[in-house]
C-alpha cells in the first residue's frame, strides 16, 4: 500500500467520521412529520450535516483555505527546501620557468681574447681580464628560459633571459677556443675578432674542422653549430 502523509489521513478519518455520522442521521430520522414545528427537532442534526459536508469540501481542495487547527491536527506549514549546487570554479592556470639547452651567447663587444701558445688564453669580459687554460669555468653568455604549463609542462612559446651561464673551457689551441655547453652535441666557439657561436661537438677534435666548415658556409650551406632562432619574446 502507498505510504500515506498525515494530511491524507485526516482527510480520510474525517470523511469516515462524516459517512458514520450522515449515516446515523437517515437511520435514525423520523419519517413521520407533520407540521413544520415538528421540523426543528431535526435542525441540530441538519446543522451536523451541514458542517459536515463544508469540512469535506474544505479537505477536498489542494490548499486549505482555513488556519485554524480544527480537531488539533497540528498543521504545520512545510518550507521548501533549497538545494545549494556548487558551482566547480575554473582554476587559475600556473606557469613556471625553466631552462633550456640554448644560451644567448656574449658577442665581441663584451668578449675579447688573444691567445697564448702555452696552452692559455687571456679573455676579457665585461673589461674584467681572465687568463683561462683547460677545465677553468668561463662566462660565456646568458640561460634562455622557457615557460611551461605547471603540471603538463606544455610549453607556451615565450621565452626570457636567465642567469649567467659559465662552462668549462674544453679546449685552447692557436686558433680557437671551446668551451662546454648543456647541449650534448654542441659546444662554444671562440675566435679572434668574431662572435662566439656554436660549433659541432663531434668536430671539435678535428683539425680540418673549421676548413670544412668555412667551404660549407662559402658553397651557402648551413654552418654546423650556429644557433638557430626560437620563436617567443622575452
Amino acid at each position: 500500500m502507498k505510504n500515506l502523509n498525515k494530511h491524507q489521513i485526516s482527510v480520510i478519518v474525517v470523511s469516515l467520521l462524516s459517512v458514520l455520522a450522515i449515516s446515523y442521521q437517515v437511520f435514525f430520522l423520523k419519517v413521520d412529520i407533520k407540521s413544520v414545528a415538528d421540523k426543528n427537532i431535526y435542525k441540530s442534526s441538519t446543522d451536523s450535516v451541514i458542517v459536515t459536508d463544508s469540512l469535506i469540501k474544505k479537505f477536498s481542495k489542494s490548499k486549505p483555505d482555513f488556519v485554524n487547527d480544527i480537531f488539533n491536527f497540528k498543521i504545520i506549514k512545510r518550507k521548501a527546501a533549497v538545494v545549494e549546487i556548487k558551482q566547480e570554479t575554473e582554476k587559475p592556470v600556473e606557469y613556471k620557468w625553466v631552462n633550456t639547452s640554448e644560451l644567448e651567447l656574449y658577442t665581441k663587444n663584451v668578449v675579447s681574447f688573444s691567445l697564448f701558445f702555452n696552452g692559455k688564453a687571456r679573455f676579457n669580459i665585461n673589461g674584467k681580464t681572465q687568463e683561462i687554460k683547460t677545465g677553468d669555468k668561463l662566462a660565456i653568455g646568458n640561460t634562455i628560459q622557457k615557460q611551461i604549463i605547471a603540471g603538463s609542462n606544455e610549453s607556451t612559446g615565450v621565452t626570457r633571459t636567465g642567469s649567467e651561464y659559465k662552462g668549462t673551457v674544453l679546449s685552447v689551441n692557436e686558433r680557437s677556443v671551446y668551451v662546454d655547453t648543456n647541449d650534448k652535441n654542441r659546444v662554444v666557439q671562440f675566435k679572434l675578432n668574431t662572435d662566439a657561436r656554436y660549433f659541432q661537438r663531434n668536430l671539435m677534435q678535428d683539425p680540418n674542422a673549421e676548413e670544412k666548415e668555412s667551404d660549407t658556409q662559402q658553397s651557402g650551406g648551413d654552418v654546423p653549430g650556429r644557433r638557430v632562432p626560437r620563436p617567443g619574446g622575452r
